[in-house]
Order: C-alpha cells, then sequence, then structure tokens
C-alpha cells in the first residue's frame, strides 16, 4: 500500500475531534470489576486518540507521532489488564479491533500529504451530523436486549432530537448516504465483555462493522449510549466546582479504575457545570478497594445521588444543534430550559415545574390548549366518573364467573364486583392517526382495530367464565379486540419502552386510568397524582382453559382461586394552579410563601437571585405529613443548580435554615389525597457585600473564629490532619492561616467557602456558615432533656444548649473591614509603596533586602496581615528547598514539549532540573509517576550531552541502547517511569518537567511563620516529619538555625522510645510508647523540644489492655466483645455486668462503626437500648439519653402486644425494637480497660 494511502487510513481510523459533553450519573455497569477492566481500556484509548488528533492538527512533514506519551502508556497498560480480565477472545478481539497502539504501521506524517488535507480530515468531529444515527442490532442481542436498548433510545428521542434510524443497505447505497451523512459509522449493538463505548462518533468505516457498543439494559443502556453521542464521565469534568463538591479519593480506588477517575483535560471537554446528580457520574462504591472506604466523599452528604439526565440530555441536545432545527421558531427558553425537538415539534424542554408553552418563565399550571391524547385505534379502563374526554365512546362488558372477585373498597375504576358479576367499562379510542403518538412508556392498553399502536407489543388474557340463561354474559356499546361469548378474552397492547419516572404529556385536568405493566411502576404524567388499584377476577374450575399469552398485563394467577390478578394506575388531577417563579435583587430582597392547604396538591416555585449570590431559606411554620425519611407528602427543594433533583422535606417542623450553593432555590409540595401539610417560607437574598469574607477569594481570607460547620459539627484542630490534603504543613497552599481548628478556606479551588475537617478517618470535611446566616437549630427531639441530664452537644442541640456553646461574636461585613498599612519585615520591605489602609483580600508583595525573593501578604478578614516572620527566603516564590541535597525545585503539574518547558522554567527564574546522583534521580522521580523532561541537551554539539547550566554530565542513567539520535533528530533528554534516561526531540513530544532554582544561603534565624511555635505544640513531629516546611516556614522553630542560642530539653527515663537519648537539640522529638500488654490512658505519645528548654505535652500514662478475646477501642478505651449464643436482652445484659460491663451501646457515629464492625457481616445484635421505663423515651445502658439515632424506616414502632422495649442492631447497621423477652440475639458486651487493670 502506498505511503500516503496507509496514512490516510490512519487518520480516518484514529484521528477525530473530540466533542465530550460532560454531565450525567453512574450506571449500573460500572460496578462490575470485568466492565470495569473494559471501560479503563476505552478511557484509555480515548485519551491516545485525542491526542493523535492534535498531533494531525500541529504537526509538519516528516513529523512522528509519540508512542511513547503518557496516555499511550497507560493504553498498554489497560490494554494488558483487559487481556487478562478473562473475556472471551472474541469479545477481545472486538474491543482491540483499530486500536492506535497496536497499529504495525507508521505514524510519520509523510512528505508530499498537504496541510490542507490534513486540516480537512481533522476538522471531522464527533457529533453525530442532523442528530441522525443509524443503527444495528448484532446477532449476539436477544429480543429483550433489544428492547432495553430501545428503551434507551426514545429516552434520548423524548428529550433532544437525536434520532435512532436502523441501518441497512441495499445496492450499495447505505442509510447513510440516504440521509445525507458525511460519514460511514453505525452504532452496533452487542452483548459481550460487560457495558462499555466508545465516545462519540468515532467515523468508522462501514465495511469495519460499525462503532461497536455494549449498552445492557436500564440506565446504564442509557449511561452507555450518552458515551456514544459524546458525553464523558461527570466525575472527571474539569469544571472547578467539582472539586468544591467532591473529593476524589485515589486511596480507596482500585489501581486499575484509577483512570475513570481522573481529572479531564479542559481544553478537550466542554461543561456548563458540575452536577453530582447526574446519570454519568459514578456512584461512591464504584472502583473501591474495599468495603470501607469510598471513591469520593461529598462535602454536601445531604445531596441526592440520582439516576438524572436533565442536564445531560441539555447537552446532548445544545451540542448536536437541535435548537438549528428550531430556526424559524420565536421560542426562547429561560432558566436553564433548552430548545429542542419533541415529536416533530420545536418545544422548550423546562426543568421540574415550568412551563414550556411560556419559554419555561412561569411554572406549569395549566395543559396546553392543543394537548392530547394519542391518535389511532386503542382503547383504555374507564374512571367511576366515565371518559377523560370528548374522543372516547364509553363501552362495556359483564362476565360472570364462579365469584371469588376481589377489589378494595376504595376503588375510583370503572370495574365493579358483585358476587359472581364482573363489569368492566372501557373508553374506547377510534380516531384517525395523528402527529402524537405515544412515546416511550410503561404502560398496557386494550388492543382495538386489530393491531397496536408503534411501540407497543400484543398479548392476551382469556377468562374462564361460567354464565347462566339466567345470568348471561353481556355487553355494552363498543368494546376492545377480543372475544366476548361464554368466555373472556381480551386483547391487549403493552409498552415497555421508558422509564417510569418520567412524565408523559397528557392531558391532566380529568382523571384516567391506564393498565399497569407487569414489574414496572406506574408511568408518571406531568401534573397528576397516581394511585395503584388490583383486581382478581376469578376463572370457573368447568374444565375449559384459561390462558394467557404474548406480552399482556395480568401479574399473577392466584394459586387457591385460579384468579388473575391485574393491577390498574388511577391517575388523579392534582392541583396545579399554584405556585411561581420570583426574582429577588437589591429592590426586592424577599420574599414569603405561603404554600395552599388541599389535598393533591402538585404546587412549585422557583426563587432566583443575581448570579453570583445566594438565597436563604428559612420556615417560619412548617407541618408536612410524615417524618425525615419516611415522607407521605413531601416538600421537594433544591438548592444546587435548579435542574438537579432535591431534597425531600417532612415532618411537624424544619428548623434548619437552607442556604443556596448557587443562585437559585426550587420548592415542590406534593401533597396525596386529604392533607392539611402547609408551609410558610422566607426567602432572603444574601447580598455578597453583606459576607463577613471576601467572596472574589471565596473566603480565603477569612480570618474569624467561627469553629463548627453548618450541621453544627466541631471542627478538628488542623494540625492534627496532616494525613489529609490540606493541613499547616503543605507549601503550595495558603496554609499559614490554617491555626487551631477554626473554619478556613485555604484553596480557592476545592472550597465555595470557608469549611473544616470534622473527622480524621477518610478526611470528611463540612462547609461552615461563617458569617451566621442560618439560625441555630436542634437536630434531636429530646434536646430539653438532654439539657436537664446534662447531655448537651452541640451537634444535636445548638439551639437548645446555646447557653452552654455560644454563638461567636456576630461577623463583621467584609466591606467594612480595613487593614492599616503593614510595616517592613525584619529583612525586608513592600515593593510598592504602601497606601494608608486596605480592603480584604488586598495583597502586598514584599521583596527581600539582600536577593530577588519575594513574599506575599493578605488582608484578613480580622483586619490583621497574614503572618510573616520574614520576607527573604532560600528559594524562589514557588520554590521549595529539598533539605536533602538543599536545592530548590517547583513541580508545575502540566505538560508541554521540551522547548516551552525550558521558557515556562526560565520565566519563574529557573532551568528545567537534572540530576547529579543516583539520589537526585531517585528524588526527581519521586515528583511524578509520569515520564519528565530532564535539563539536559546535546543542542550545542551532537553526541556531547550538558546540563542546562552549560556543565558536562558527572551522573548518567541511560537506559539501554540510549541514547541513540532515533532519525538523527533526538536532542534532549527524559526520564523514564523506570527512572532510565531516553533521548527523545524537543519537538511534538509533551512531557511533566520540574523547575530548578539556585538557592540564596539566608542571613537571619527567623520564622517565616509567626505561628510555628503554636504548631510545633499541637505536632511535635512536624520538623521531622515535614521537613520542607520546616525548612520553609520554620526554620527557628525546628532548630534549623540557632541552636547554640537556645537550650536543649533534658529528658528523662527514656524507655521504650525511639532511641535512648537523655537530651533534645530544638526542633528535635521523642517518641515513646507504652510497654508490652498496656495502652495509653493519657499524656502524649510524641513530645518535642521547644526554643525555650522545654517539651511540649504531658508524660505518657499507660494501663493494662484488653485481653486476647476482647477489642479495645481507642477512641473511648473500652473493650468489647461479641457473644454468639442467642439470649434475649435480659439474658445479655446479665452476662455483661458479670463481665463488668453492659451490654454495648452506639451513643455517637464512631462508636455505631466500631460496634457495627464488632458484630460482622450477617445477623443482628442487641443494643444497650432500651424504654422500658417510658415508653418511647429510650435510654442508653449507662442511662443516657439518646441524642445520636440510626433507627430503620418506620422504626421504633413498639409492635405487637406485648410491645418492643428493647432495640437491636440488625444486618445493615440500622436499629429496630424488639420485645426483651421473646426475641433471642448475639450481644456484644463492653468493659472499661481499667477493669481489666485491676484484675491483674
Amino acid at each position: 500500500m502506498p505511503e500516503y494511502l496507509l496514512w490516510l487510513r490512519i487518520l480516518i481510523l484514529c484521528v477525530v475531534l473530540t466533542l465530550q459533553v460532560t454531565n450525567g450519573q453512574v450506571s449500573e455497569s460500572d460496578e462490575s470489576d470485568d466492565e470495569g477492566v473494559v471501560e479503563q481500556y476505552t478511557l484509555a484509548r480515548t485519551e491516545v486518540e485525542n491526542e493523535l488528533e492534535e498531533f494531525y492538527l500541529t504537526a509538519a512533514p516528516g513529523d512522528e507521532f509519540d508512542m511513547h506519551s503518557d496516555a499511550m502508556e497507560n493504553l498498554q497498560e489497560a490494554r494488558q489488564q483487559l487481556y487478562e480480565a478473562g473475556l472471551p477472545p472474541r469479545d477481545v478481539a472486538d474491543l482491540t479491533q483499530d486500536d492506535p497502539g497496536l497499529a504495525h504501521v507508521s505514524a510519520q506524517i509523510p512528505y508530499g500529504i498537504s496541510r490542507q488535507k490534513r486540516v480537512i480530515r481533522a476538522k471531522l468531529n464527533r457529533r453525530w451530523i442532523h442528530a441522525s444515527v443509524p443503527y444495528v442490532f448484532t446477532n449476539s442481542t436477544s429480543k429483550i436486549d433489544q428492547n432495553e436498548i430501545i428503551r434507551s433510545m426514545r429516552t434520548y428521542e423524548r428529550f433532544t432530537c437525536i434520532r435512532f434510524i436502523p441501518w441497512s443497505e441495499e445496492n450499495g447505497v447505505t442509510t447513510n448516504n440516504r440521509l445525507g451523512l458525511d460519514h460511514d459509522n453505525y452504532l452496533s449493538f452487542r452483548t459481550g465483555g460487560g457495558c462499555w463505548s466508545y465516545q462519540g462518533n468515532r467515523r468508522i468505516l462501514a465495511s469495519e462493522g460499525g462503532q461497536k457498543i455494549a449498552c445492557c439494559g436500564g440506565y446504564t443502556c442509557v449511561h452507555e449510549i450518552g458515551h456514544a453521542l459524546g458525553e464523558s464521565h461527570q466525575h472527571q469534568s474539569p469544571h472547578p466546582d467539582r472539586n468544591r463538591m467532591i473529593r476524589i479519593n485515589f486511596d480507596g480506588i482500585k489501581p486499575s479504575g484509577h483512570i475513570s477517575y481522573q481529572t479531564l483535560n479542559a481544553s478537550k471537554v466542554k461543561t456548563d457545570g458540575y452536577d453530582l446528580s447526574s446519570l454519568m457520574h459514578y456512584t461512591p462504591q464504584t472502583f473501591r478497594v474495599s468495603d470501607d472506604k469510598q471513591t469520593f466523599y461529598k462535602f454536601f452528604p445531604e445531596l441526592p445521588h440520582k439516576k438524572s439526565f436533565y442536564y445531560m440530555m441539555r447537552e446532548v441536545s445544545q451540542e448536536h444543534k437541535c435548537q438549528d432545527k428550531c430556526s424559524d421558531s420565536l421560542l426562547t427558553c429561560e432558566n436553564d430550559g433548552y430548545l429542542t425537538l419533541v415529536g416533530n415539534r420545536c418545544y422548550c424542554q423546562c426543568i421540574p415545574g415550568l412551563d414550556p408553552q411560556t419559554g419555561c418563565t412561569t411554572t406549569f399550571k395549566n395543559d396546553p390548549e392543543d394537548i392530547a391524547f394519542p391518535g389511532g385505534k386503542y382503547a383504555i379502563p374507564a374512571h367511576s366518573t366515565g371518559c377523560p374526554d370528548g374522543s372516547f365512546i364509553l363501552g362495556s362488558r359483564t362476565q360472570i364467573n364462579e365469584g371469588k372477585n376481589y377489589k378494595k373498597s376504595t376503588f375510583n375504576i370503572g370495574l365493579k364486583v358483585s358476587g359472581k358479576n364482573v363489569e368492566q367499562k372501557f373508553c374506547i379510542h377510534d380516531s384517525p392517526p395523528t402527529d402524537k403518538v405515544w412515546p416511550g412508556a410503561n404502560l398496557c392498553l386494550y388492543r382495538r382495530g386489530g393491531k397496536c399502536p408503534d411501540g407497543f407489543t400484543e398479548g392476551f388474557v382469556q377468562y374462564n367464565d361460567l354464565p347462566t340463561q339466567a345470568s348471561p354474559n353481556t355487553k355494552f356499546g363498543e368494546l376492545p379486540d377480543g372475544v366476548f361469548d361464554n368466555n373472556t378474552r381480551f386483547e391487549y397492547c403493552c409498552a415497555d419502552t421508558g422509564f417510569s419516572e418520567d412524565n408523559l404529556l397528557l392531558p391532566s385536568r380529568k382523571p384516567f386510568v391506564l393498565i399497569k405493566r407487569r414489574g414496572k411502576d406506574c408511568q408518571n404524567v406531568r401534573g397528576m397524582h397516581i394511585e395503584v388499584r388490583s383486581v382478581r377476577i376469578g376463572n370457573a374450575n368447568d374444565g375449559e382453559t384459561s390462558l394467557v399469552g404474548g406480552d399482556q398485563p395480568m401479574y399473577k394467577q392466584d394459586k387457591e382461586t385460579k384468579g388473575f390478578w391485574t393491577a390498574y394506575c388511577n391517575y388523579k388531577p392534582a392541583m396545579i394552579d399554584c405556585g411561581e417563579v420570583i426574582d429577588l435583587n437589591s429592590s426586592k430582597t424577599e420574599v414569603t410563601i405561603s404554600s395552599p392547604k388541599a389535598p393533591e396538591l402538585e404546587c412549585s416555585w422557583l426563587i432566583k437571585a443575581p448570579v453570583g449570590e445566594r438565597l436563604q431559606l428559612d420556615f417560619s411554620d412548617f407541618n408536612i405529613k410524615g417524618k425525615p425519611g419516611r415522607c407521605i407528602d413531601n416538600l421537594e427543594v433544591s438548592y444546587v443548580r435548579p435542574g438537579q433533583p432535591g431534597i425531600n422535606f417532612c415532618g411537624p417542623q424544619r428548623n434548619k435554615t437552607t442556604i443556596s450553593i448557587y443562585n437559585t432555590i426550587r420548592m415542590r409540595l406534593s401533597t396525596y389525597g386529604e392533607s392539611n401539610s402547609h408551609f410558610t417560607a422566607i426567602i432572603k437574598l444574601v447580598k455578597n457585600d453583606s459576607l463577613c469574607y471576601e467572596v472574589s477569594d471565596r473566603g480565603m481570607t477569612y480570618d474569624g473564629d467561627v469553629n463548627f460547620t453548618r450541621d453544627y459539627d466541631s471542627c478538628l484542630p488542623w494540625a492534627k490532619v496532616s494525613h489529609c490534603e490540606m493541613h499547616p504543613f503543605k507549601t503550595d497552599r495558603f496554609n499559614t492561616i490554617l491555626q487551631g481548628n477554626k473554619c478556613r478556606n485555604p484553596d480557592q479551588s476545592t472550597g465555595f467557602e470557608p469549611w473544616c475537617f470534622v473527622k480524621a478517618e477518610n478526611c470528611i470535611r463540612g462547609y461552615c456558615d461563617v458569617c451566621q446566616i442560618g439560625k441555630r437549630y436542634d437536630s434531636a427531639d429530646n434536646c430539653a432533656q438532654l439539657k436537664a441530664s446534662s447531655q448537651c452537644t452541640l451537634n444535636h442541640c445548638a439551639k437548645t444548649c446555646a447557653d452552654q456553646y455560644p454563638q461567636p461574636n456576630v461577623p463583621v461585613q467584609a466591606r467594612d473591614v480595613r487593614c492599616i498599612a503593614p510595616g517592613p519585615a525584619p529583612d525586608g520591605a513592600p515593593v510598592v509603596e504602601s497606601k494608608r489602609s486596605y480592603a480584604v483580600g488586598e495583597v502586598v508583595k514584599y521583596k527581600c533586602d539582600y536577593s530577588h525573593t519575594t513574599k506575599l501578604r493578605y488582608c484578613l478578614s480580622s483586619g490583621k496581615w497574614s503572618s510573616m516572620g520574614t520576607a527573604c527566603s532560600e528559594c524562589p516564590e514557588e520554590f521549595d528547598l529539598r533539605v536533602e541535597n538543599q536545592k530548590c525545585y517547583f513541580f508545575p503539574n502540566i505538560q508541554t514539549d521540551a522547548d516551552d518547558a525550558y521558557k515556562f522554567c526560565h520565566g519563574k527564574g529557573g532551568f528545567i532540573a537534572f540530576p547529579t546522583s543516583q539520589e537526585e534521580n531517585v528524588l526527581l522521580k519521586s515528583f511524578t509517576p509520569n515520564r519528565i523532561f530532564l535539563g539536559i541537551s546535546d543542542l550545542a554539539e551532537e553526541g556531547r550531552f550538558v546540563t542546562h547550566t552549560g556543565d558536562t554530565l558527572g551522573f548518567t542513567k541511560w537506559s539501554r541502547s540510549q541514547p541513540d539520535n532515533y532519525r538523527y533528530s533526538e536532542d534532549c533528554v527524559e526520564m523514564f517511569k523506570t527512572s532510565t534516561w531516553n533521548d527523545l526531540p524537543c519537538t511534538g513530544r509533551r512531557r511533566h518537567f520540574i523547575c530548578q532554582a539556585n538557592r540564596t544561603p539566608l542571613r537571619d534565624c527567623l520564622d517565616f511563620s509567626d505561628n510555628c511555635a503554636e504548631l510545633f505544640i499541637q505536632n511535635p513531629i512536624m520538623c521531622k516529619k515535614f521537613p520542607t516546611f520546616a525548612e520553609k516556614h520554620c526554620r527557628y522553630t525546628c532548630g534549623y538555625c540557632g541552636r547554640d542560642d537556645s537550650p536543649s530539653c533534658n529528658v528523662s527515663s527514656p524507655g521504650a522510645g525511639e532511641g535512648d537519648t537523655s537530651e533534645l537539640a530544638p526542633g528535635e522529638s521523642i517518641t515513646r510508647s507504652c510497654d508490652k500488654g498496656l495502652v495509653p490512658v493519657s499524656g502524649d505519645e510524641v513530645r518535642g523540644c521547644q526554643r525555650n528548654g522545654n517539651l511540649t505535652g504531658k508524660p505518657l500514662e499507660c494501663t493494662h489492655k484488653c485481653p486476647g478475646n476482647w477489642t479495645l477501642n481507642p477512641d473511648n478505651l473500652f473493650c468489647y466483645r461479641k457473644f454468639d449464643s442467642p439470649k434475649n436482652y435480659k439474658g445479655a445484659q446479665v452476662d455483661c455486668v458479670e463481665h463488668q460491663g453492659k451490654v454495648a451501646t452506639a451513643a455517637d457515629r464512631d462508636e455505631q462503626a466500631f460496634v457495627f464492625s464488632m458484630k460482622g457481616a450477617r445477623g443482628d445484635i442487641w443494643l444497650g437500648l432500651t424504654d422500658s421505663l417510658v415508653e418511647g423515651t429510650f435510654r442508653w445502658a449507662d442511662n443516657k439519653l439518646l441524642s445520636y439515632t440510626n433507627w430503620k424506616y418506620w422504626e421504633p414502632d413498639n409492635y405487637g402486644k406485648y410491645g418492643e422495649d428493647c432495640v437491636h442492631m440488625s444486618r445493615d447497621g440500622k436499629w429496630k425494637d424488639a420485645n426483651c423477652v421473646k426475641v433471642k440475639l448475639p450481644y456484644v458486651c463492653k468493659v472499661h480497660v481499667e477493669v481489666f487493670a485491676v484484675k491483674k
């Protein structure tokens, strides 16, 4: 094959512009390891194809693609995992077809190929032209598979202009040719290898068999088709708010799954927001290493993680130019709505509750004038009030059987059961077909006219009746298709082509009935509420046959009566003439909303603030039927993006303030049946200039005293969470502000506002209401009792116990705070002449008196300046000094070619780093696992490699057969992942790199940070554990200088320490541990030597530890032991007392987790919790009242004649009350560790 044709073949197969639309949520497919391996491979392959795209866009003739890039190496690893996954060889072959890393062809751009031709090819993109997606089902897909795929296709067709068209070829003319598409590609659905898809339209040749996809079923298929339409994973979104909403926990992710959580390149991904609830978002369990780990943690844990696809569909619609199909339409869609095709008509898709007819500017209060039931011939069950409109004709059928019929007394369907008589009424629809058709849905109809509507399949149910001459079977008016003689046979049309929770658009102002599909929920209809009613119709035992066949709705045959059970969906008009869209602004800063009191409400409100500002929601009156977690009626409140699902509120009160994350709050009140549910809400505008921190830096310069989260969880000291991603000892963040346990935001990219860590394990964090916008509230119901018994806790009873936990001083608005001009530093001064005062967030730059290094000070919300002890540093700004070799390094974590890397480092005052020893070679490799450029080249003289500082190499570590100057074009040097070196071209290869700068010795012995002494007290090992921080910030405190001017610390009784030293120098520390058989009870294991000659902390004290069959809980120093022999509660209690303890409690989340781990995966255990003294007032075995609870749904219920006064932990960790005497269970005893010390 000629070289240019070979190159074109590579280009067609591998090079495409990427349309990667970011939005969506996790699918079921992501839970399987094998399926995960496939997905890792497809993701890695996509990255390589992206690189190929960039290469062909920029390469000149003679250039060669980098076959050793990070992306290519990731693909190699992912491919190897695919080979080892045990998948069928055919599936692996299908998956790896045209793998760019396996192509045995030259990747070089041939000479003589014009750049214009390359650009035309490179502009081929991943959209599906005209929003048309041809597809085929391969022989590997069953009818069930195909139905699931069609369901997902219909979902896209309902919410976008995407249309899926069966692909075929006749006489050399394909569907693509007939549609006028500019590509030959089509989706080729198959089964095998799990659930997976490539991303976007890969423009594969028809002769190659189309673009393979295995999408399984349900929402998983929507997820995978989303990939094929260009969607990428939402948890990989480069949108900055992702890292402000979740923390990716790579320690909790299987190594093979890391690629699925890496942030995508912002230049290759289009995104207009982050959506935690999206269908394209993984769950926290996807690819986790163990059950006690999560792959990511939410910063707003209450936000739902649902299979939502509103924003996903909006992006698919917009990126496929659906709005352009409506260029003649005058419609505009506001409030996050979007213009697309519904059916063949231009239509606004709106967020829940808004009206498409008004361009999503008002709430939905009336059906559109032209709304109608679908045209054609079919029948539906009649409602007790008749048919829904004049397009239907009423008919009925009465059948006689042996009896044994059943229906509930409250039955609003036109179906009467009386003794042996069953009368069913029908609404017959006999109109010609119209453009209004049944969309994808889950429901059944009666057949009429000998044919089912499109998308429905046929079935029947035949009843064996027992009419007599005196009581014959009868009929009246028109009937559905069937046989109506001495027996009764109904012909049905059933559809299983949608998702039940999606709203159908049908007339909603009169009740109607549809037949429920077997195994599915009733299909939602906008503006309607649903109740499900089931009927059993008997069959006679007279030797004749009752039959069912095809796709029909009968879901059960009664074993005793032989009767058939069928369920019906009764649709009741909801009251929708309520709610509104409200704008708050500087002229209208507050609104009060009082809901109506009425049955069957469906009211929506959208409250909006100016973009960039937020809203505050409080309730002065709140009574929604049900209680949290067990709502009967509900008020859904969404305070993220308005199209995302909200949280359901219910109960007799709602005291917690809700503050929106963005600029909207959406509320929807739903009441069912007779209801007195209602609320009065006060929504206020939270103006940026009223806040106590500077909004432009998201509170990075906040310096207030609040030390608890918006949920009133106490903050942990920053110095105690040095294992987490943010702590005072990091040098690449605004760490000097991290003092004590106050709420802070050291990095704008990972926080909307100030926050803190609340749990050290897994580094759980929460946002703080530092400006005290929200009102105090109690989360426990028994706070008065808790306070009376001296059990006040801030996180449960912040309101009732306010006198014991007083609110910090009301903060001053940041706009009113000024910092006076800062003075000079001991070794430097401001670069620019100081102003008289500065606003919060303003910065003053200091320059060292004797070097070019600079430091920044920030005006804080307290009116003080950020900590700074010295203006001079040994390294330039952003560089860190490595103690092991006394050199300055900066790792920018970007990829570029060698020439641009040189310019970048030069602009920072340095050069590309290079090693001068094996130790430095290891040090440089520790910055990143990827390949890196080294500051070495032979550009000046071929074959003579020198450093970027002009020095001859004194140390080398070339890989085998390197350097080889391949194609006479390799003058720069990289370090492989194996730490060996390789020469490579200086352009056309993108690598990470590290900048290095010369060190400037300091003249003065000073701490850069004012709080070093305090940090050392909190973490005495900081100087040893964080040497870079110690050298950069705390040289004096850590004894890096001036040791001769400070006394040493005497250490008595070395004991079992790290060494037997009896004297410590300033900054040094010593670690003590208890002798074998003992555990610590007080004091400090680690103590450090301060500059004043005193040790930090207190001496360590120890006691005996738990015996071998008991387990210590270090949080409370109790020993726990599980006893597997089941006993009633009294027996368990007696046994624990004999062990000088009590039945185990779960008084807080931490003890709950510990006891759950003791319980084991299976079975239940008793908890030391009863309400035997006062019914409904539960007390722990130590007589303390409940503050933390973990009840199972609808528990406690005190069920049964003899009641339930004791509590047990069920298999899933939830609590249930149970009879103390009759129930026998295993149990866990808890005994304080001191008991065993006394025994010894």
